[in-house]
């Protein structure tokens, strides 16, 4: 048995990440480059740990990620590849932004006061803040207008301290069945570099590909393709899974962690016994009643009250009464030889038994994405 110094922890397979990196190689061209996203700590299995695997594995070009706190992270794991901020960096400290920019980070760019901030901050770093414009196609989300974009094109090309290196965008329904608003998204983007052609550089990095659109699109590979939910395992979307079955034979993608805890007690109780807040399971027979030491403070979400399992010696076990902040309790009279110090696991599985981060996402009404993100951050990874 694995003893673990923390009371819960998650392990993150290796051969599973670079399965998933090299099945999604396979589908790009030679040429075309790929990106993995690793904002949000990995997607919850530890931004580190993932970037390492990913710089090890000689398949990824580069990575992504939400903030430039999480850039500078990386870079202090020792990581080399290219990192592009993909959405947040403060603009108010130049101080950092000129770190970032002799880090070899570059900035996705949405709006005049970041070209502002960049262009100081590169004069700091005596080297040229490296950008891709954000064009705004149909998400809605940060991105320029076609016409604000040339503006903003306008500008950078016109400065000595930025560089274009990309433009990008980004689709709002690549995980739907339906691909025709990714057709007009993919169009409007095109549309913009024809007519900005003239003035751009011609080698700048075009990309606009999410994990979906890699495997249901591929006339939106073009320069780059940003990997993100898939990389860890997990599909997009039910339709996606389809459409990507239906399109490429073989393709398989291999979910990456495991999230375990232990037992800490065990406890025999007599028929009629009420569990936990609010009294709201009530045993009706003799119950083996196994605690263990994870809640919703480490991203085990409440809503799984009374409707989730946990696997224990490979069996499918209930979780019984509220799941409090720190602690859940689950009913193990099917696994009558478990003890304490036991393995537990709550994603992941076992011999035959598999709980998915889909069944738990689909249990609380949200999406995978959502189930492993959560995972409290401060809970060790470990790579296996």
């Amino acid at each position: 048995m694995h003893q673990h110094p923390a009371h819960s922890w998650v392990e993150v397979s290796e051969r599973a990440l670079v399965s998933n990196i090299r099945a999604h190689r396979c589908l790009l061209a030679p040429k075309t480059q790929l990106m993995a996203v690793v904002k949000s700590n990995a997607y919850g299995h530890g931004l580190e740990l993932v970037s390492r695997v990913a710089e090890r594995s000689h398949l990824v070009d580069w990575l992504g990620t939400a903030s430039l706190a999480e850039a500078e992270q990386i870079r202090g794991a020792d990581v080399k590849l290219p990192i592009l901020v993909l959405s947040y960096y403060h603009p108010l400290i130049p101080a950092e932004l000129a770190r970032g920019i002799s880090h070899r980070i570059s900035f996705m760019v949405y709006e005049e006061g970041e070209l502002k901030a960049l262009e100081h901050a590169a004069k700091q770093a005596g080297k040229p803040a490296h950008i891709h414009l954000k064009l705004e196609t149909g998400m809605a989300r940060l991105g320029l207008f076609p016409a604000q974009a040339k503006k903003m094109l306008n500008l950078i090309l016109k400065s000595p301290y930025l560089k274009l290196e990309g433009v990008a965008s980004h689709f709002a329904t690549a995980e739907s069945k339906d691909q025709s608003f990714l057709k007009k998204q993919l169009a409007t983007y095109h549309q913009f570099l024809e007519e900005v052609k003239q003035i751009i550089p011609p080698n700048i990095i075009q990309h606009t590909a999410c994990s979906a659109a890699i495997t249901a699109a591929p006339e939106s590979h073009l320069g780059l393709v940003r990997l993100g939910i898939a990389l860890y395992g997990l599909w997009p979307s039910v339709e996606n899974k389809k459409v990507a079955n239906k399109m490429h034979s073989n393709f398989e993608l291999k979910p990456a962690l495991t999230w375990k805890t232990q037992i800490v007690e065990v406890q025999m109780l007599p028929k009629g016994t009420p569990i936990g807040y609010d009294r709201s399971y009530i045993t009706k027979k003799p119950t083996i009643m196994a605690v263990i030491p994870v809640g919703y403070w480490d991203g085990y979400d409440r809503k799984l009250s009374n409707s989730s399992e946990v696997i224990i010696h490979k069996t499918r076990v209930p979780i019984i009464g509220r799941i409090c902040m720190n602690i859940s309790m689950v009913d193990i009279t099917k696994v009558p030889n478990a003890k304490v110090g036991d393995e537990v696991i709550l994603i992941g599985k076992d011999g035959e038994a598999e709980i998915t981060a889909d069944e738990i996402a689909k249990k609380v009404e949200t999406i995978n994405y959502e189930a492993v993100t959560r995972i409290n951050p401060l809970l060790p990874r470990v790579l296996v």
